[in-house]
């Protein structure tokens, strides 16, 4: 078990962070270059990113909690999304691994901070799976992520946590840190190709909206003229 754990430590997780960041590179390249056609078509070509740098802020900010009829959900939304970013990256643990695997290091969060983050990271992921599945409309438009990552996602969360504290762990600790170990190579190889993948390229998502209404000079007579509101706001 100890040779299995040295090679997902090791190789696996060297090829599935170079999977991750390649998958990821080759979608945002892709993605500025289709932004970029359709900014050079569009008929209103002004465009500035400051807004959307504003917009993409004001999606992490706590007071999006106050705000609709569902305060809960986007809560829970926003904390799963920093805890998936934050603590795989930043943990002190991890940042030894980084460093180990890749020769390079960062700054870290304080490691109380990255325990409580990921305690409400799995209590934000069962909430959420609990939302979706509570909802129709939810689970009609439901794929097979969004039922099986944020499974996956808690429980590689929850068996760092275990490895972490080690008093606390009731099970084998070799066993609790192949299974970590392993989901979160797996859940790396599979950024590229699933909606994980969002959670890194939001900047680029906001700049599509900005792009994405952008229509040809005099659509706007057209669309009221074919829904027979011409002359009326709609």
């Amino acid at each position: 078990m100890d040779a299995l754990i040295e090679f997902a430590r090791g190789p696996l997780f060297r090829f599935a962070v170079a999977v991750a960041l390649l998958g990821l590179s080759r979608t945002a390249l892709l993605t500025v270059w289709e932004l970029r056609r359709a900014l050079r078509r569009a008929g209103d070509q002004r465009f500035s990113l400051l807004p959307v740098i504003g917009r993409s802020l004001a999606s992490l900010s706590p007071l999006r909690f106050l705000a609709g009829n569902r305060a809960f959900y986007t809560a829970a939304s926003v904390v799963f999304h920093a805890g998936v970013i934050l603590v795989p990256v930043f943990f002190s643990g991890h940042v030894r691994l980084w460093r180990r695997g890749l020769g390079v290091g960062w700054l870290t969060i304080p490691d109380v901070a990255a325990d409580g983050l990921a305690i409400v990271t799995v209590l934000a992921a069962a909430f959420l799976l609990g939302g979706r599945a509570r909802h129709p409309a939810a689970r009609a438009v439901s794929t097979w992520q969004d039922w099986l990552l944020p499974p996956a996602i808690a429980l590689a969360f929850i068996t760092g946590f275990l490895v972490a504290h080690p008093a606390q762990n009731p099970l084998d600790v070799r066993l609790v840190t192949l299974v970590h170990v392993a989901i979160a190579d797996a859940l790396l190889l599979l950024t590229p190709f699933t909606k994980l993948a969002h959670c890194a390229l939001m900047p680029l998502s906001r700049v599509v909206n900005e792009l994405a209404w952008r229509f040809v000079p005099g659509a706007g007579h057209e669309v009221t003229k074919t829904l027979g509101k011409e002359g009326q706001p709609i």
